[in-house]
């Protein structure tokens, strides 16, 4: 029975109403949820080194020419796809936003790099590395989804023919 002064749900409500079906919905996405955080946490931990005023002694391929441009599409591309899988889940999730998200972190470590670190410096084919590398997780994470998508609808047939029999 409504007494007329039924409030709509609060923003805490709601944001546990949502996090209580995260689970449920990763599973049914694929994978563990713990598999997704673990993977999204160890992209979170590779883009702390473009933060850093140097690179520790004896990091591989240092003084390798364009390294650092392979490091910054890698780990950008690995961001948006483990993000875009822990979030995946919901069913109209706007991957943009991720996407988004990570193009500004690029944009603002080549800023950092050149204004604030005297060891590090800004270089523009870093940030265009790192776009394309969230191009790229873009595009692994869409063909990962279309790819479940698939398998779910091939289930679900074999599902229906198995109790209807064979269409006629």
């Amino acid at each position: 029975m409504s007494t007329g002064t039924d409030l709509p749900p609060t923003i805490p409500a709601r944001a546990a109403a949502f996090l209580s079906r995260v689970p449920a919905e990763v599973r049914r996405a694929g994978g563990s949820p713990a598999a997704r955080i673990a993977v999204a946490a160890l992209a979170l931990v590779l883009n702390i080194g473009f933060f850093l005023p140097s690179l520790p002694e004896g990091t591989p391929g240092v003084g390798v020419p364009g390294m650092d441009k392979l490091w910054h599409l890698l780990v950008m591309a690995l961001t948006v796809w483990a993000i875009g899988r822990l979030l995946a889940s919901r069913r109209r999730f706007p991957i943009g936003w991720v996407a988004i998200a990570v193009v500004l972190e690029a944009a603002l470590v080549e800023i950092l790099q050149g204004a604030l670190m005297p060891g590090r410096s800004a270089d523009p084919l870093d940030l265009l590395a790192g776009v394309i590398g969230v191009g790229g997780g873009v595009t692994a994470w869409s063909l990962e989804r279309r790819r479940a998508r698939g398998r779910r609808r091939a289930a679900e047939d074999e599902t229906e023919l198995a109790v209807d029999g064979p269409r006629a």
